[in-house]
């Protein structure tokens, strides 16, 4: 488990170290395309940018054109990295207690009912109760798939609403929300 978590220590520290430099050179690149854009919206519709300094320009420019999708990502990553091992922690104490107090049948009693009862099904009549009984334990792992598959689900939703609710608008809609 040690390891698992200096992995995901570096993964997130290096995802997040190169998402910091990477954008830092795209502001730089904003702080260029503003200074252009501020002087053609001068020209060409005086009344929005009356009142509008050049650093509040610069700021209304970069939040509306700086891609937000990396930082997003980077988020989903970690959760994904850190909540995994939660979530299948969590799944086999379910599974334990739920086995312990009689909640789930045990695998054994399940392959015993299906080979008693079986009647004329021929495959699992072939199989002795033994067989029957790991095959029924494989099939009730697939609730860790599930389980994981609606975490997996839920944060992306989590994220995706999120960036989908914080979305900027144009530069135009940025200077006129707060003037």
């Amino acid at each position: 488990m040690l390891y698992y978590l200096l992995f995901c220590a570096f993964v997130i520290g290096s995802g997040y170290a190169l998402h910091h430099f990477w954008q830092k050179k795209i502001r730089a690149e904003l702080d260029v395309g503003a200074s252009h854009e501020a002087e053609r919206l001068r020209r060409a519709d005086a009344a929005l940018m009356d009142g509008v300094s050049d650093e509040d320009f610069r700021q209304h420019y970069t939040s509306a054109n700086l891609p937000r999708f990396p930082g997003y990502l980077l988020a989903t990553v970690a959760a994904f990295l850190i909540g995994t091992p939660v979530l299948l922690g969590l799944l086999n104490a379910i599974a334990y207690y739920a086995g312990r107090w009689g909640l789930v049948p045990q695998p054994g009693e399940v392959a015993t009912d299906l080979y008693l009862g079986s009647g004329d099904a021929s495959i699992i009549r072939k199989s002795d109760p033994e067989t029957l009984s790991y095959i029924v334990q494989g099939f009730s792992g697939f609730y860790y798939f599930f389980g994981l598959l609606g975490f997996w689900i839920l944060v992306v939703y989590l994220v995706m609403r999120r960036y989908h609710k914080k979305a900027p608008g144009s530069v135009d809609e940025e200077i006129r929300r707060n003037k």
